[in-house]
């Protein structure tokens, strides 16, 4: 035992990669089952007294502050792939938004598109909702405005009835 938070030797550990459209929510499923194996690989050698430590790289260890809502607030002036994975770690809590029409518009799933347009410009105008980031352009595919149900974005076009704004 160590006073450091998360320091110290490590007696059991399983690598795990994260798939490229995986979400927060797919991701800790998959840990949570991943922990039961190791805790399951740690007694068996605790039993058989065949624990074997080995030290932890600091170079590798990272703080992970507590998440707020705020933290889901999509920015438009970052990289379209810096929105995708913010898009995809914080889905399901406390998920990504943005405004829409003064409305929280809640974004559940983005894809990177071809068209060029500049950091936060909106186009809406084949039916679909893009917007434009610092690299490339976005799709937020699944939505739900305020007060409505969730849909596609062309659901949630095909319902609004005014001239669209985001914020």
């Amino acid at each position: 035992m160590v006073k450091k938070m998360d320091a110290g030797d490590i007696a059991c550990s399983h690598e795990l990669s994260i798939g490229d459209s995986e979400t927060g929510g797919q991701l800790y499923t998959r840990l949570k089952f991943q922990a039961a194996l190791c805790l399951n690989d740690f007694i068996s050698n605790l039993i058989q007294n065949q624990i074997v430590f080995s030290p932890q790289d600091e170079t590798q260890v990272s703080f992970a502050p507590t998440l707020n809502r705020d933290d889901g607030k999509i920015d438009f002036h970052k990289p379209a792939e810096t929105i995708r994975n913010q898009v995809r770690a914080l889905s399901p809590w406390p998920g990504t938004y943005c405004e829409l029409n003064g409305k929280r518009l809640k974004v559940f799933e983005i894809s990177v598109e071809q068209k060029k347009l500049a950091p936060g410009e909106l186009d809406i105008s084949s039916g679909e909702i893009l917007v434009g980031t610092l690299t490339q352009t976005v799709r937020l595919l699944e939505v739900q405005l305020e007060g409505k149900k969730r849909s596609s974005d062309r659901q949630l076009l095909n319902g609004i009835k005014t001239e669209v704004k985001l914020r």
